[in-house]
């Protein structure tokens, strides 16, 4: 068994991460792309602690950048946090409480299930997954395609879209969840989006009115028959939707753009209609209670230590 990674941000070993990286796409087989970024952040943290002395050089400030920037990484703040919670000695209990604290308003309704501790279900079968690619909805892709004049403003940028589609290559990528928590025993999935010192984007290549938050919800919405288990497992209707941020940011959300979009979403579903105008059949009202906000001290009070980092400020 080797060492934990680092202490504070990431007290794990590679061996207790390495399941935790769905097998999808280029990452069937081989987690060792995920473990080399936090390698890489690790070690520039170390060089940094090591140049440490008065009158530091530009390079060595330069240093300084690239080994401070764990302290905000969000990859970082969410392994730790959710996996720290995962491996609550009461798995079911711990994760039911953080979802709590998320969907303050009750549970919301899901054919079939009655609280969070009948969705998670056996504790043992229970799966969390980091870095998860879920592929773009063939609808939204299809209305792309069909509004693309209307949602690319430049040239050239709307010259490459019509190559890209002429050639059969698709105007949006995989979207990449931050972590997925996914019951196989009963089809219900929580997606996470974690959030730091960073806004939401607000637009991709293609399509200037696509913000993240959208591109989450909509790849949440849709099965996935052509992933592997269990994440073909995860039913659409039994999926939640969860923003992980800085407590601040939740108490001030007009201070993000992701404050504005969230508070949007879960308050009118035609806010929903807007942003997915091709998930015209949905029942984009149950879909705004299944949007919860979670903060990263909210982690801290589920799990003392699940962001160790926080407790001396927050």
């Amino acid at each position: 068994m080797s060492d934990v990674l680092h202490p504070v941000y990431l007290p794990f070993t590679e061996e207790q991460l390495i399941p935790h990286f769905a097998p999808v796409g280029t990452d069937k087989t081989n987690p060792g792309r995920h473990l080399e970024y936090f390698r890489k952040s690790i070690q520039a943290a170390a060089d940094y602690a090591a140049l440490l002395h008065p009158g530091m050089s530009a390079d060595e400030a330069k240093a300084k950048a690239r080994g401070l920037q764990m302290q905000k990484d969000e990859r970082f703040w969410i392994v730790t946090a959710l996996l720290s919670i995962f491996g609550a000695p009461d798995r079911v209990t711990s994760l039911a409480a953080l979802l709590h604290k998320a969907f303050p308003g009750g549970f919301p309704i899901m054919d079939g299930l009655a609280s969070w501790e009948q969705a998670l279900g056996d504790p043992g079968k229970l799966e969390l997954f980091f870095e998860v690619s879920l592929p773009t909805p063939r609808d939204h892709r299809r209305a792309l395609a069909a509004d693309l004049e209307e949602r690319v403003l430049i040239p050239h940028v709307l010259e490459s879209a019509r190559k890209a589609l002429a050639s059969g290559r698709a105007l949006e990528g995989a979207t990449k969840a931050d972590a997925l928590l996914v019951s196989p025993q009963t089809g219900f999935a929580v997606l996470f989006e974690a959030k730091v010192l960073a806004d939401a984007s607000g637009g991709i290549r293609f399509d200037v009115l696509r913000n993240q938050l959208a591109r989450n919800i909509d790849v949440m919405l849709d099965t996935n028959p052509n992933l592997q288990e269990p994440l073909t497992l995860r039913q659409p209707d039994r999926t939640c939707f969860v923003l992980i941020t800085p407590e601040i940011f939740r108490d001030h959300p007009k201070s993000r753009l992701y404050g504005w979009l969230m508070r949007d979403y879960q308050a009118d579903p035609g806010a929903l209609r807007r942003d997915l105008p091709h998930r015209a059949g949905t029942d984009l009202a149950a879909v705004a209670k299944r949007l919860g906000w979670l903060t990263w001290e909210d982690c801290n009070r589920v799990q003392n230590g699940a962001c160790s980092w926080l407790s001396a400020t927050r």
